[in-house]
């Protein structure tokens, strides 16, 4: 009997550290398909604002700065372009286009037929026909539900006080548009002799993979949109980037944006170069991390309504 309950036991054990490690996989496979499938969605939204984009993208640090494509003049053919942790454009903002009079009740004002869509301040407005783009610095409204007055940074709706005609109306054709922004931030170096970086001069840069002393993780893909920092439309503040969404987590790639060369060795800015990959630290298994390369390709803009981003 004692040798019986002694087998059994033994059993016993055997069957619940089957279970246990079962448990245990399932619980890291789920985190690591969770991570990719956020990593992916956030991927799609990036891809689709990208397609949608109106002005040409623009490479940006983690300090909002624009960084230069173009490759120093001794470099060398087939040289890497230089990358960037993000990347900002403009979308046209749902509601447009509108147009825009002359205000009957003021000549010194002018006033946007958005049919209750109302501008915030932070956005842009683009009127082609008369070479306007400025972003907005504060809208008020008027007794006439359906349309604003819009007030420019730098005060260039004044250069649209006498409007063309057509069919003896006043009018000319215009478009609010979002200045975005992804940006991939917040992500750590951690200390792998198999990892992708090296630190040089207190720059953490990519070599070619399990020859660095790094490796880069839990980094965070936030989309930004340009806004003002007054509470009130009609009253102008500073314009800033607000922090609006984190679209992915988990990203082991801290530069993931370029612009790709074109056949003469300049930069091609119809598209932007997306190397992105997601990563869960925690998802390991004998010494090994899991990793899914979710993206590598370029994505082009479909077309350009703007001269400035």
């Amino acid at each position: 009997m004692a040798v019986a309950v002694g087998v059994l036991g033994l059993l016993g054990l055997v069957f619940f550290q089957v279970l246990r490690s079962g448990l245990t996989l399932s619980a890291k496979n789920s985190a690591v398909n969770a991570a990719h499938e956020e990593a992916r969605q956030g991927v799609l939204k990036l891809t689709r604002d990208l397609h949608a984009s109106v002005s040409v993208p623009q490479l940006r640090d983690t300090s909002f700065n624009v960084v230069d494509p173009t490759l120093s003049p001794s470099a060398s053919p087939g040289a890497t372009p230089p990358t960037a942790a993000g990347v900002s454009f403009q979308n046209i903002v749902q509601g447009s286009p509108d147009y825009v009079w002359q205000d009957p009740g003021n000549a010194s004002l002018i006033m946007i037929k958005d049919n209750g869509a109302q501008p915030v301040p932070g956005m842009r407005l683009i009127i082609p026909a008369w070479g306007i783009e400025d972003d907005i610095a504060k809208v008020t409204g008027a007794s006439v539900q359906s349309h604003s007055n819009v007030f420019t940074a730098h005060a260039l709706e004044s250069n649209i006080k006498n409007a063309k005609t057509f069919g003896g109306t006043s009018y000319a054709i215009t478009y609010y548009t979002n200045r975005a922004m992804y940006l991939v931030q917040n992500g750590n170096y951690v200390a792998d002799p198999k990892g992708d970086f090296n630190l040089v001069s207190g720059q953490y840069v990519q070599v070619s993979a399990g020859t660095g002393s790094y490796h880069y993780e839990n980094g965070e893909l936030h989309y930004y949109q340009q806004r003002s920092t007054s509470g009130n439309a009609s009253v102008a503040g500073t314009l800033y980037w607000k922090d609006v969404a984190v679209v992915a987590r988990f990203l082991s790639s801290p530069k993931p944006f370029s612009v790709p060369l074109n056949r003469y060795g300049g930069p091609d800015n119809k598209y932007i170069k997306v190397q992105l990959s997601a990563r869960d630290p925690k998802s390991t298994n004998r010494g090994y991390i899991a990793v899914a390369s979710l993206l590598d390709t370029q994505i082009d803009y479909r077309s350009r309504l703007t001269i400035f981003q």
